[in-house]
């Protein structure tokens, strides 16, 4: 029975410290909360699979880390609601992770300018600056 609590102990600590990880990381590294929520799945069930998706987010953690340079020149792809133009040339749309900021071009705020509040948005970012945007 104590043998049992022990292991029940040693899961418990492993997921909370992975959840406080993933946490911390905040969003300039959505693969460690995307590891994190692997690994907390896995400890679930028991303390192998623990230890196996523990070694799997640090396999996926060195093969991300070898494409990160690759990737930050590729623009992000995403959709959200525009929510209008800001007096500093930014456009705010709501996404998935709330209400988000980005630098425009002028030729784009001409575009968006004629669109109204609550317009569905497919959009492609690089940075903070959208590089193109169209109604979905």
């Amino acid at each position: 029975m104590k043998n049992k609590l022990v292991k029940n102990l040693a899961i418990i600590t492993v997921v909370l410290s992975l959840a406080i990880v993933g946490t911390a990381c905040g969003k300039s590294n959505n693969n460690a909360s995307a590891n994190a929520s692997n690994s907390n799945a896995a400890a679930g069930n028991n303390a192998a699979a623990d230890n196996s998706a523990s070694d799997s987010a640090a396999t996926n953690n060195s093969s991300s880390t070898d494409n990160a340079a690759s990737q930050a020149d590729a623009p992000v792809v995403m959709s959200g609601v525009f929510n209008g133009i800001n007096a500093d040339k930014t456009i705010e749309i709501e996404t998935g992770v709330g209400p988000l900021s980005y630098q425009i071009s002028a030729e784009l705020t001409d575009k968006v300018s004629k669109w109204e509040q609550g317009t569905k948005v497919k959009f492609e970012y690089k940075e903070d600056t959208i590089t193109t945007i169209d109604k979905e």
